[in-house]
């Protein structure tokens, strides 16, 4: 138990619920602005954006598995235990930088 006056310890599972959840909400994001971009690309260049979708869409979608698998096998057990691979924030920046490409690419052709 804490000291008087603290807040109470939040229960074992909510911290990877949360982490979790923003890592969906970060994919979802880079999801959502890839796809405004390559709404804004197919006007002009439709193969670059073809091109774009299939190398974006499929890593976001594994940005997303990533997270889910990464929360099912942190909850695996009651006891926290620190994640050891680096394979969401490594995909995470990987579609970032697809998607800040894609934007320089469609900025400079224009």
């Amino acid at each position: 138990m804490g000291h008087p006056g603290e807040p109470p310890e939040p229960p074992p599972g909510l911290q990877t619920e949360r982490t979790t959840l923003a890592w969906l909400r970060t994919a979802l994001t880079f999801l959502v602005g890839a796809l405004v971009l390559l709404k804004l690309v197919a006007h002009t260049r439709p193969r670059l954006a073809v091109g774009a979708a299939c190398v974006l869409l499929p890593v976001a979608g594994v940005v997303s598995g990533l997270a889910v698998l990464r929360h099912h096998s942190g909850n695996r057990e009651h006891e926290p235990r620190p994640l050891v691979d680096g394979t969401l924030p490594a995909g995470i920046t990987l579609l970032a930088v697809l998607v800040a490409a894609l934007g320089a690419l469609y900025v400079l052709a224009g």
